[in-house]
């Protein structure tokens, strides 16, 4: 078994494992429809920020980054389109890719 092998099965037995670290959720991504493992890390400190003057009172951006198998989704989103994530729909702010692993940063407004 070479090292991409290991990799594949280390992501999807290990790291998206949805008995161990992931949730199943239903992802809808370019018209195509997915219930795959997704690992959804939200830290306090920055999920909600106020935004610019220019929108509405009392507006916030709640930020999240999530983490998604290559080889479930099968393409890497790109930045500004819009993913949705068990029925909220969320734009790509950033869009990584590593060692077959998807890292999206994601953010919603919210009140």
């Amino acid at each position: 078994m070479d090292f991409q092998e290991l990799v594949k099965r280390d992501i999807k037995a290990v790291f998206h494992n949805a008995k161990e670290h992931a949730r199943v959720m239903k992802v809808e991504y370019n018209g195509e429809s997915y219930e795959i493992p997704v690992i959804i890390d939200s830290e306090e400190a920055r999920d909600r920020r106020r935004l610019a003057k220019d929108n509405g009172e009392g507006m916030f951006i709640a930020a999240l980054t999530v983490y998604i198998s290559f080889y479930d989704l099968g393409i890497v989103p790109r930045k500004a389109s819009v993913i949705v994530i068990d029925s909220t729909a969320y734009t790509i702010a950033k869009a990584a890719f590593d060692e077959g692993e998807i890292i999206l940063e994601l953010e919603v407004l919210d009140e």
